[in-house]
């Protein structure tokens, strides 16, 4: 019994050993792009009041719209 259990224990190692290889690591992955950023101004002019009557005011608006995809 002890020859048996000498043969047995090294293919009971090698199968132990053989089964744990892990498959290979998975190729990286392709980094995404980097984001795009798009800006609008509108720019705006208003014009309140009569220069003769009251005092004139003059408002300017400048607005920016930027989105990020």
């Amino acid at each position: 019994m002890n020859s048996l259990g000498k043969r047995v224990l090294p293919l009971v190692i090698f199968g132990v050993l053989a089964g744990c290889a892990s498959p290979p690591p998975p190729p990286p992955v392709a980094p995404p792009p980097p984001p795009e950023r798009t800006c609008q101004i509108q720019e705006s002019t208003e014009v309140v009041g009569d220069m003769y009557i009251d005092e004139q005011v003059t408002r300017h608006i400048t607005t920016t719209r930027c989105v990020t995809q």
